[in-house]
């Protein structure tokens, strides 16, 4: 007679099969998938802005980069986030046309948010030569509490690059392909800050080859 184990033993029962760094994420995926807990789980059940805004000397050239990668953190938070209302990118981008800059508390008080996720975009580049695509980029994430203007959560990701491994060819896609596809693994990579994900995803993301 057969009788069904509970996963966690039958992760157990596999660590001898097992070698290298795919242990870890084996078992932790057949234990519990989501295994990476959100850093700030405070955005659950409010109402939230999302924010980028490209450092002065990216204002020009990346502006337009900076607002598809609020869209991109926006549709992560609204797709993983429990409870979460997101203020239309709509609404912010017209907030943005019609008023002078002032701070992200402010902007969030005119939208009637509870929290503004901040993001400044201090570094953003798709090439790597005048032939390769390979994405860097820097990013400051804050969020701040609206009613008292304090900083809930601040994260700092320096020298986030895509493909990790190798380049694109620039005869493979259009640049405008490549920024899309990097401004989604970045996207994604913000909004994982704010709920639970599965660590394989970021280890199938970073073993990524063309």
């Amino acid at each position: 007679m057969f009788h069904t184990l509970p996963r966690g033993l039958v992760a157990l029962a596999l660590l001898p099969l097992l070698s290298g760094c795919s242990t870890l994420l084996t078992v932790a995926y057949l234990v519990r998938p989501n295994d990476v807990p959100a850093e700030y789980a405070g955005l659950k059940g409010s109402h939230v802005a999302v924010v980028c805004r490209p450092i002065v000397e990216l204002e020009f050239s990346d502006a337009g980069s900076a607002r598809e990668l609020a869209g991109v953190v926006d549709q992560h938070l609204r797709d993983k986030v429990r409870g979460i209302n997101v203020i239309g990118q709509h609404e912010v981008a017209r907030w943005l046309d019609e008023n002078a800059w002032v701070d992200y508390p402010a902007l969030g008080a005119s939208l009637d948010a509870d929290y503004v996720v901040g993001i400044d975009l201090e570094q953003f580049r798709l090439f790597e030569g005048s032939t390769l695509y390979r994405g860097k980029a820097a990013v400051t994430v804050r969020v701040f509490d609206v009613k008292t203007g304090d900083v809930a959560f601040e994260k700092r990701i320096d020298d986030f690059s895509f493909p990790v491994n190798g380049a694109i060819p620039t005869s493979d896609r259009t640049e405008a392909e490549f920024r899309s596809m990097f401004l989604t693994i970045l996207g994604q990579r913000i909004a994982r800050s704010f709920h639970a994900y599965e660590s394989r995803d970021v280890f199938a993301e970073d073993s990524l080859t063309f």
